[in-house]
């Protein structure tokens, strides 16, 4: 029997954060949990936008540790090409992602650029919610990029170990 090919999982810089972040502890507990017992699950993806961001952690205890997590766990790393680019500035022409979050705009556009099948992120503000979701989709099918689910840990095996 072939072996199952594994979905395809862009953490945006929240995710791998949240591991090490005491001030949301029920969300640290289930990323902790996520990483202990579903990531293997998935083929794990981050960018240079990811890297990036993970430099300004002014907790260089909380950096390293975050780097190293993006490490032991063998993320992929992306670029963020021309095409990312643009699509990220018509996400934020649009109004999907606020032209004050470039980075969350980079992050979707970088997980939809390369095929990537899903996003997941602690985001509620502006990525894991209804609107930029559906926005994303539209935009997404217009220039003939699959739709990329996204959404919370939850909803890749996360949500039984705790309610956020």
């Amino acid at each position: 029997m072939p072996e199952e090919k594994k979905l395809r999982v862009y953490l945006d810089t929240s995710i791998p954060s949240a591991y090490f972040d005491t001030s949301k502890p029920m969300r640290q507990l289930i990323t902790q949990k996520w990483f202990e017992n579903e990531a293997l699950l998935y083929e794990l993806y981050i960018s240079v936008i990811t890297i990036e961001e993970i430099g300004k952690i002014k907790n260089e205890v909380k950096k390293q540790n975050v780097s190293e997590l993006t490490i032991k766990y063998n993320m992929k790393l992306l670029d963020l090409s021309d095409k990312a680019k643009d699509l990220a500035e018509e996400y934020m022409n649009k109004g999907a992602i606020p032209k004050s979050e470039p980075q969350d705009a980079y992050h979707i556009a970088i997980a939809t650029t390369n095929k990537i099948d899903a996003l997941a992120s602690w985001n509620f503000k502006h990525i894991v919610s209804i609107n930029p979701i559906r926005k994303i989709h539209e935009i997404n099918g217009k220039y003939n990029y699959a739709p990329i689910e996204i959404g919370s840990l939850d909803i890749f095996g996360g949500a039984k170990y705790g309610n956020i």
